[in-house]
C-alpha cells in the first residue's frame, strides 16, 4: 500500500466509525414482545376490594324533538343549549331508591 499519515489516518478512520453507527436505535431495541403476557389470565388479588351495591343501569330520557337547524357537532349543540338554557339540567345523579341526588346544569 501506499504510506499514509497515520495521523490523519486515524481522524479518517474516526470519521468512517462515527458515520458507520446508526443514527437510531433499531427497533427491536424500541418492541417489547409481551403478547405471551397478555394471553395469561391474571389472577385478582384476594385482597382487593370486591363491589358493593346493586348494578346501576342507564335510564332513557325524552325523546329529541324534531328541529331543522340542527347545530354541526354535539360540542356547538350543547353550547348553544347552555347558552339559551343555562339553568336545565344537564345531568342527574340518582340515589339507589330513585331520587335525584345532585344535579349539573349547563351553566352557573
Amino acid at each position: 500500500g501506499v504510506p499514509v499519515n497515520s495521523r490523519v489516518s486515524s481522524k479518517i478512520q474516526q470519521l468512517l466509525n462515527t458515520l458507520k453507527r446508526p443514527k437510531r436505535p433499531p427497533l427491536k431495541e424500541f418492541f417489547v414482545d409481551d403478547f405471551e403476557e397478555l394471553l395469561e389470565v391474571q389472577q385478582p388479588d384476594p385482597n382487593q376490594p370486591k363491589p358493593e351495591g346493586n348494578q346501576v343501569n342507564v335510564l332513557q330520557g325524552e325523546p329529541l324533538g324534531v328541529v331543522t337547524n340542527w347545530p354541526p357537532s354535539l360540542l356547538a349543540a350543547l353550547q348553544r343549549w347552555g347558552t339559551t338554557q343555562p339553568k336545565a339540567p344537564c345531568l342527574t345523579a340518582l340515589d339507589t331508591t330513585g331520587k335525584a341526588i345532585y344535579t349539573l346544569t349547563y351553566g352557573t
